[in-house]
Formats: C-alpha cells, structure tokens, sequence
C-alpha cells in the first residue's frame, strides 16, 4: 500500500474486482445492524472498518471487577431497538446510580443539591461492546474485513464501485455507515457527485463526540456514596462540565467518568484534580485513569473539515434520503431522526436503510 502525502492510502494497484449486493463501510453499530439485517434476508455484504477493531465509538475497557465505557454509556426507557437487541443476545444491564446529593461547582464553590438531577437510565453490566459482540456473532465468518479503509466510492451506471486498501469491489449499494462529514473529509466520495445540498449537510453535520474528552477514574470502592452524593457534578467553567458515577452493579467496579469539550493538555491530571476538588482526598488516589479524545482518534472525527455546530443537521431529510438513485445510503447516529446520537439512534438509522434497501 502506498500513501498519498496527505497521510490517506491511495488506491492499491489494478486487482480483481469482487462483486456483492451491499457494502457497508463501517463497523460500528449502526454497519453491524444494517448488515446483520441484509444478510438474514438473503443479501451478500461485505463490512470494511478502518480501524483495528469493531464497535466505532463504542469502545469497552475490562478493568479489575468489571468494565468500563469510554464511548456511549447509556440507554434509556423508552429506547426500544436497544432493549430488543439487549433480550435478544440476554445481556445484563443495571440502573445508572442516581441516589445521593449531586454537586455543582461554580463561583469558587462547591454546594450540595439534595435533589434527583439524572432522569433514569441503564447501563450494559459488560460494557456497551457487548451489544457489538452480540451483532457481530451473528455474522457469517469473513463478513466484516478490519483495517482495511474505504478510499473511494464510484457511481457507475448500475452498481457502485469501491476501492478498499485491499481491493475493489462492485456493488448495488453502498451504505455509509460512518459519520458523514468523516466520509467527506477523507475524499471517499467526491462532493461534485452529490446534489449540493446533500454535499453541504455531509460536509457540516458535526459527528457525535467528535470534539469530546471523556475521562474514567476506577477507584478502591465508591467512597461518595458513603458521602451522600451520586457522583453526579456538574462544573461550568471546568474542565470537565459533567461527571457522574459508572460503578457497576452493587459499586464494583467502583468508576467517576467526565466529559470535557476542549481539547486539554492531559486530560488525566485535570480530570483527577477536578474531581479531588469535587470529592475531596480520596478522589486523588485513583487505581487507574483512562481518558479518549474522541477529536483525535484515528478514523472517528475530521481533520480537514474541523467541527462544526450544525446540530440542526441531524436527521436532515438530506442525508435521510439515499442518494445516486437510492444506491448510497447515509446510516450513522447523526442521520436518525429518532436518538440521533444515543445507540438508539445508529440502530435507527440502520433500520431505517434496511427498509429501504430491502422495499428496492
């Protein structure tokens, strides 16, 4: 393979060219599912994920007692694709801890509010990877290729080709199961071949998370339950804006974890020092800190487009709609017009495309 001096592989050399019903590119939740539904109906796929490893955002850590989530942490009532997957595959889940005093720090002051501040929600005992493993076990041996980027998507006169860092491949649909400003920025589909304004809503629809830090603290046992407090703080003009407990069931593990919207220099330093000021003492002895800067992971977020803060583009009917003539479809969480950014949502978006492609 050879790379282009922009950093993104190129095409390699003339090779066989394959031929299936659907490519999906992606492996996150929302590829997993659409693909998981296409080939109980019959469809030949084929996955392409970038990166090493399945599951996206969703990204799953074992520490000691249990697990820990450094991409999506919840779901919540209501969330019925989520749960149905959830009975399917028989996965624990447990309450988000919601009991206790939540604390907001703001004017050089840290006070006590004794009221519920977290609606209720659920998290996956194992961690939100087990509903990837789950979908990506029922997947024929040899569906899904990892570390293999798409680079490019043609638009042909009856199918679509597309060009891997492993070979080419015809298809009758493409379904873009990433982020579409990520499809965009790295030049896998020419904006001049889309209508203008599907161009301009993948180009500026921000991808969930994409400019998040999210930090885990695992500690000995979840002393601030023992204080009185939910570990639920809030902190405006903090680092991190939101913290909140991700113990596992019964407190074990014990887990703090906090989103920060700007990029820091270590992030796990201040993450420690903002919840010592938080929780006092014993929140500076962590056993273990983990921290994600979703802007810079490989093959997650745009490097050439920046963020943006067009929230209102999600669920654009631009991107809800296929386009080349219902060949290529736009299926990641930001296109859900129902939990656009939850897990509820890529399973949304994955069966909205479902539908479609099967109507066809």
């Amino acid at each position: 393979m050879t790379v282009l001096p922009n950093g993104r592989p190129s095409t390699p050399p003339a090779s066989p060219v394959s031929d299936v019903d659907v490519v999906v590119v992606g492996a996150g939740i929302s590829g997993l599912a659409v693909a998981d539904g296409l080939i109980r109906a019959g469809r030949s796929v084929r996955v392409f994920e970038a990166g090493p490893s399945l599951g996206g955002r969703i990204r799953s850590v074992e520490v000691p007692g249990g697990h820990a989530d450094l991409g999506p942490t919840w779901f919540w009532p209501g969330e019925q694709r989520v749960a149905r997957l959830v009975d399917e595959f028989g996965l624990p889940v447990h309450d988000q801890w919601t009991t206790g005093d939540a604390l907001v720090a703001a004017d050089g002051e840290v006070r006590r509010i004794d009221r519920p501040v977290m609606p209720p929600s659920y998290r996956f005992t194992n961690g939100a990877i087990s509903l990837v493993d789950g979908l990506a076990g029922r997947l024929p041996s040899g569906t899904v290729t990892v570390d293999c980027p798409v680079t490019r998507v043609e638009r042909a006169t009856a199918h679509l080709t597309v060009h891997t860092s492993g070979g080419v491949w015809t298809a009758g649909a493409v379904i873009i199961a990433v982020p579409p400003s990520l499809a965009m920025d790295s030049g896998m589909i020419d904006p001049d071949h889309l209508e203008p304004s599907v161009a301009e809503a993948a180009s500026s629809i921000p991808v969930w998370m994409g400019g998040v830090t999210k930090a885990v603290a695992i500690y000995p046992e979840p002393f601030w339950r023992q204080l009185g407090l939910s570990g639920t703080a809030f902190g405006p003009g903090q680092p991190f804006g939101e913290v909140h407990d991700m113990s596992g069931p019964n407190g074990t593990p014990a887990v703090l974890f906090g989103f920060a919207q700007a990029p820091l220099a270590d992030p796990a330093e201040a993450f420690v020092g903002q919840l010592t000021a938080l929780f006092g003492p014993k929140a500076a002895e962590p056993a273990q800190v983990l921290a994600v800067d979703w802007g810079r992971q490989p093959f997650t977020a745009p490097t050439r487009l920046g963020h943006t803060n067009r929230y209102d583009l999600y669920g654009s009917p631009h991107l809800t709609t296929p386009s080349w003539a219902g060949r290529l479809h736009w299926t990641s969480t930001e296109t859900a017009t129902t939990a656009p950014g939850h897990i509820e949502g890529a399973l949304a978006a994955a069966e909205r495309t479902l539908g479609a492609l099967l109507a066809g």
